[in-house]
């Protein structure tokens, strides 16, 4: 018998070794709130769907579709649709990255200032186990932790899936950004960028802001704003530190997750934000540099190239956090 270890599985002269094949569970995201929103996403998903990147034998999953507010960007701008998709694949996520731009392109996606009104925004937001990045392509997504309106949907079809960087599952992640007033933690980059994103964040957003582990800075001295700060669970907070997190024991032990939850009239913020600020000639950094190991925690990442852009930014993440998302279908089969 030629079996696996024994001289006679070599392949023989002229014969080729057999390929290991390398299988990923890849997660895209659909959106669209410019011109007949429903049929351009069910245009989408019929020819992601139809395409030969999906592994034999298996299909695209797709969440309900879910109608979302406008988040940041141009003032108004129509509700979104959003949706989930989830399917197996050899393909690398550059391959899969490649098809979502040509279909974007096909169904009339102009690219014109971020945060601006779209036909249609296809995006790679798990591949796999994948942690990497080049120009135009990182993956996980590195905003997609704060965004409800990609969670949400996911939790349909993939809420099992875990972001390979920290281990938490996606189900996991929405619950966390749910249980708390939203609220990000800056951890990396200089201190005095952080400080500086905080104080902005406190002057043209209303967002409050700590500095210190003892020390707030109130961003609007008003009464109403005072009564947020005095415990307001909708009241958004950003600091420029990083504060105590929970011991690893604890973070793997799943019973405790949801009691972590409630801890954050104690300081927890719902996500670290790792700042790295970049220029033209540097673009996106390495991948150890972007998600070194060891914190646990979910974790947001923003390249810093322009800070009035990263203002409105962080602003953005904050209302993501809690963004009411309505499914407006009952199941996944909608295209």
């Amino acid at each position: 018998m030629n079996q696996p270890g024994h001289p006679l599985s070599r392949p023989l002269p002229g014969q080729r070794a057999a390929k290991h094949r390398h299988v990923s569970q890849c997660v895209i995201s659909f959106g669209s709130n410019l011109g007949d929103r429903r049929d351009l996403i069910a245009s989408a998903a019929q020819r992601v769907a139809a395409c030969d990147l999906i592994l034999d034998g298996d299909a695209l999953k797709t969440s309900r579709l879910f109608e979302t507010p406008p988040i940041g960007g141009p003032g108004g701008q129509e509700p979104f649709l959003n949706a989930i998709g989830v399917f197996q694949t050899e393909a690398p996520a550059r391959a899969v990255l490649g098809l979502l731009q040509e279909l974007e392109q096909a169904l009339g996606r102009e690219r014109r200032r971020r945060w601006d009104a779209r036909s249609i925004d296809l995006d790679v937001v798990l591949h796999g186990n994948l942690v990497g990045g080049t120009t135009g392509l990182v993956v996980p997504h590195p905003r997609y932790t704060a965004r409800q309106f990609v969670l949400q949907p996911a939790c349909d079809v993939a809420a099992h899936f875990r972001d390979p960087r920290f281990g938490w599952s996606l189900q996991e992640i929405s619950d966390h950004l749910s249980a708390a007033a939203p609220s990000l933690a800056l951890v990396t980059g200089r201190q005095e960028t952080r400080d500086l994103l905080c104080r902005r964040l406190a002057d043209e957003h209303g967002v409050m802001v700590y500095t210190s582990e003892t020390a707030k800075l109130s961003a609007i001295d008003d009464d109403s704003n005072k009564d947020s700060a005095n415990g307001d669970e909708d009241c958004r907070w950003v600091s420029s530190f990083l504060p105590k997190l929970p011991s690893r024991s604890k973070l793997l032990d799943e019973t405790s997750r949801s009691t972590m939850s409630g801890e954050a009239a104690h300081g927890l913020p719902r996500l670290l934000v790792r700042i790295q600020k970049t220029s033209s000639e540097n673009g996106w950094p390495a991948p150890h540099q972007m998600w070194p190991g060891g914190w646990q925690w979910p974790e947001y990442r923003l390249e810093i190239d322009d800070l009035d852009w990263a203002v409105s930014e962080l602003a953005s993440a904050l209302d993501s956090m809690r963004c009411s998302a309505r499914p407006v279908t009952a199941d996944g089969h909608w295209w």
